[in-house]
């Protein structure tokens, strides 16, 4: 058994080593595994590293014939904003360790919704979500407040992780939509109206919520599983996008020795 397994891997390598033997054509599929490694970086509390991999990521992302892509202005805006705001936390000594390894989290899901047409890595979050979601609508059966605003909280933690990459991957009105419920959830108002009103009103919040992850739901493969992906990560993706990102961080320390030296 721990042959064929290691025959495995062995092919796997061998598989993705032969494009990055030669000059890498980055695509979204490369883009996705440099995100991929500056999470793991940053989750190994390699901060400087994994911010360095974020600039190698603007680099090649810059290469890309966006011409080509067919990407609207707005996703454009959302990928480029995600990941300014992921590399200004990692260089933040003040910030902690969970929130750069949150904000790594959001940028590595939106640029996975740009390559993912099924089971987009963002589904993944949709059983946590949920019961977050479902204590909220016991917290107001219960008339507890106090709950209730922690748990809000919670939500609204966790659905911001995401909303950078239904951004990208779902129709623009049903986000609006969303952002309508919690809008009004937020709204003093809301904790002077009845408990029956609230609690319809997170009802049809909810559905809302689960046609959100309904395109997930449609594919068979357990959602767990992918999660457990971005929070492993692959040691034989890591090792080959980040042996690309040594060879540009040579280059650019190669180009700054020379002009230091013309000086």
């Amino acid at each position: 058994m721990k042959k064929w397994i290691a025959a495995i891997m062995i092919s796997m390598l061998l598989i993705y080593m032969k494009p990055a033997l030669g000059e890498e054509a980055y695509d979204w599929e490369s883009l996705n595994e440099i995100s991929d490694t500056a999470l793991q970086l940053a989750k190994q509390e390699r901060f400087n590293e994994s911010a360095q991999l974020l600039d190698y990521f603007a680099v090649k992302f810059k290469e890309l014939p966006l011409e080509n892509e067919n990407i609207s202005v707005d996703h454009l805006r959302t990928i480029t904003s995600t990941h300014k705001n992921a590399k200004d936390i990692l260089r933040d000594e003040k910030v902690s360790t969970n929130e750069k390894v949150r904000s790594l989290t959001k940028f590595r899901l939106v640029v996975d919704a740009m390559v993912s047409e099924h089971q987009p890595l963002w589904g993944s979050m949709e059983s946590s979500i949920m019961e977050t979601f479902t204590q909220m609508k016991n917290d107001v059966v219960e008339g507890d407040n106090q709950s209730f605003q922690h748990d809000w909280n919670q939500f609204l933690s966790l659905y911001e992780v995401i909303y950078p990459s239904i951004q990208v991957d779902l129709d623009s009105q049903r986000v609006k939509q969303m952002d309508a419920h919690i809008s009004l959830v937020e709204d003093r108002l809301f904790q002077e109206i009845s408990e029956t009103s609230r609690f319809k009103q997170l009802a049809i919040m909810e559905e809302e919520l689960k046609a959100l992850f309904e395109r997930v739901k449609e594919d068979e493969a357990d959602p767990s599983l992918l999660w457990v992906m971005i929070s492993t990560g692959s040691v034989i993706l890591l090792s080959l996008s980040y042996a690309g990102f040594r060879k540009y961080r040579a280059e650019k320390a190669r180009i700054e020795k020379r002009e230091i030296n013309k000086e």
